[in-house]
């Protein structure tokens, strides 16, 4: 399987690996120009079967949310104490049979 790069660039942002858990993992959102962090994003950790896209071949791998996947699978805070809230409840499998978090920031 792969495994999501420490490093991706999306949506005109620069995201690196903070922390990677069993179930979850936590990504810094970084300004290219000046190099400042703008938030966390923070989500479960999917994986996406092998299959064949414009007849190439692609092995099972780590997905990155998209933005429809906030508030889902995925959520975004500008603090990392509440990123890390985040995580700890997925790791922990808190809520997992509730409805999840609607929320996509921090207000």
């Amino acid at each position: 399987m792969e495994l999501l790069s420490e490093e991706i660039r999306k949506n005109g942002f620069i995201y690196r690996l903070e922390k990677r858990g069993e179930k979850a993992m936590i990504y810094r959102q970084i300004c290219p120009e000046e190099g400042d962090i703008i938030g966390y994003e923070v989500f479960k950790i999917k994986v996406d079967k092998p299959k064949v896209v414009f007849g190439i071949q692609l092995n099972e791998r780590e997905i990155f949310p998209g933005n429809e996947d906030f508030g889902k699978w995925a959520w975004s805070s500008r603090y990392k104490d509440r990123s890390e809230q985040i995580f700890e409840r997925i790791e922990s499998g808190i809520g997992e049979d509730e409805q999840e978090e609607k929320e996509t920031s921090d207000e």
